[in-house]
């Protein structure tokens, strides 16, 4: 755990969302936000094949993911406690709902009492207390059907933690303790998104093409466009994070 957060618990003014800074993301000169499309996607694919047509993401920030999912045709709400990013999320999503707090609040509740088809968590578990992990897990599950579908993803191990903002990353076995503890999923499965070998070995080759000195772009570009097809389908011994697919059970 970074020693910025070893000793305290974040806040909602820990993200203060200055920007929208998802929707500034340009895949074609930066792997991370490659990545970080890849792993959207494959989220929202899954999503889509369980036939889901009501989608809450819980810790949706500035919105981006929220605006692929309506760009499905689906009916979309978002939760975060940062209200600059709802404020953001609200404007560049307009056809979406948003909530600016916790799932727990009694205005949520009111607001948005039926149950969800899916819920997506993205880059949003290892921001929680790991004392408060199993409970958010459950908040989330309380909020699908029985047999509704809970994607989630998260950086990991193999990736080192060097975030201020992330208490912890993740192993395979660590997040099936987790659902385990929480009770009443079912894992369908995980995949691994990223490489960190492969990352590795881009910036060690791109600062000859891309530095402070001079840019050749046409070769900083093919050698951005080699990581593609790491972003997704990686095996867990070098993947960045991971994606989960859970279904919540029918008993519940």
């Amino acid at each position: 755990m970074p020693a910025a957060i070893e000793n305290r618990q974040l806040t909602a003014e820990d993200y203060g969302y200055r920007f929208p800074d998802h929707w500034l993301l340009d895949e074609s000169t930066d792997i991370g936000a490659m990545m970080h499309h890849a792993y959207v996607q494959r989220v929202i694919e899954i999503v889509e094949r369980s036939g889901a047509r009501r989608v809450i993401e819980v810790g949706c920030g500035d919105g981006w993911n929220c605006g692929q999912l309506v760009e499905r045709d689906l009916e979309v709400v978002g939760v975060d406690w940062s209200r600059n990013a709802i404020a953001y999320a609200k404007q560049l999503v307009p056809k979406a709902r948003f909530h600016c707090g916790d799932i727990r609040d009694s205005e949520f509740i009111q607001r948005f009492a039926k149950p969800f088809d899916a819920a997506i968590l993205v880059e949003v578990i290892e921001h929680i207390p790991p004392a408060d992990c199993v409970s958010a897990i459950r908040d989330i599950r309380n909020l699908i059907r029985p047999g509704g579908t809970f994607v989630l993803t998260t950086p990991s191990v193999n990736f080192p933690n060097d975030n201020p903002q992330h208490y912890r990353h993740f192993t395979e076995q660590g997040l099936r303790d987790l659902v385990a503890e929480a009770e009443g999923l079912e894992i369908l499965d995980i995949e691994g998104y990223g490489d960190v070998k492969a990352e590795d070995l881009h910036w060690r080759l791109a600062r000859f093409v891309k530095n402070r000195f001079y840019t050749i772009h046409p070769l900083y570009h093919r050698l951005t466009e080699r990581y593609r097809r790491h972003c997704i389908g990686s095996s867990f011994d070098r993947c960045h994070g991971f994606i989960m697919t859970m279904r919540r059970n029918t008993q519940q």
